[in-house]
């Protein structure tokens, strides 16, 4: 990602907003950040995984929108077809940063050479009187909400690995032509371990609002289906027979 400025009217108030950016980058992701507070929701069409972010490797929660890198089932005709809409869509391209001048408080960055805006067409981000405009404003609001989200989703993340209930697995992606693909780098709950775990810590989760989004995680696993059914039916290439999920094996340790 590009170095963020602060959004302001003074700096960037000749910028137009291509109102189907979100959709554009979106159409070759197949991995989009969820917040926890979005996983009831997301689980009823897609998978959910726990990934490392990229720039801090810390855990965050990931939906798979297709079984084959750069692609998304749910883009098609340069539209979302999905049901539910992360909030990292509806917000995009603005973001969350640290202020820079006030300590401790945050600000909308962008990335003003970013090919979403431009000063010729789209939609204006202020009026005549440098006020935001609807999408800005409306965009706004949920950028507020959305950093208390980005508090708890951190929180819930951290218990649930401090409690060793992250397991690394591979999707193996089997299609007619008898190639096999595998998707890496995902995690899932531990079934076994959170089984195991205490009454005192079972209490804790449950105390927290964790055990909801935590079975959420584990009953979208069957979304893998949904997205084998929307390749086959609008995808490009082979057809897929079927995808398979083990735990990921240490092959270093391999006798």
């Amino acid at each position: 990602m590009a170095e963020l400025v602060e959004l302001s009217p003074e700096s960037h108030g000749d910028l137009k907003l291509d109102t189907a950016a979100a959709v554009k980058v979106a159409k070759n992701t197949h991995i989009l950040s969820l917040r926890v507070t979005e996983l009831s929701r997301a689980a009823c069409e897609m998978p959910i995984f726990l990934t490392e972010s990229q720039q801090d490797g810390a855990i965050v929660i990931s939906a798979i929108t297709s079984l084959e890198v750069e692609k998304n089932l749910l883009v098609r005709d340069e539209k979302w077809k999905g049901i539910f809409q992360p909030t990292s869509m509806m917000t995009y391209p603005f973001f969350l940063m640290k202020h820079p001048s006030q300590e401790n408080q945050f600000t909308i960055g962008i990335d003003p050479e970013h090919k979403a805006f431009s000063k010729e067409e789209g939609e204006p981000l202020f009026d005549d009187d440098n006020k935001a405009g609807p999408r800005l404003s409306q965009v706004t609001k949920i950028l507020e909400q959305d950093m208390r989200n980005d508090i708890h989703t951190f929180q819930f993340c951290k218990a649930i690995n401090e409690l060793g209930l992250i397991k690394p697995i591979d999707v193996a992606v089997a299609y007619e032509g008898g190639k096999v693909n595998k998707l890496k780098g995902l995690n899932t709950i531990d079934e076994a371990k959170l089984a195991d775990l205490s009454e005192e810590q079972f209490a804790e989760l449950r105390k927290k609002n964790y055990l909801a989004p935590i079975y959420s995680l584990l009953i979208s696993l069957y979304q893998v289906n949904n997205l084998i059914r929307l390749h086959n039916q609008f995808g490009e290439g082979e057809k897929i027979l079927q995808a398979s999920m083990n735990v990921e094996k240490d092959e270093s340790a391999a006798a």
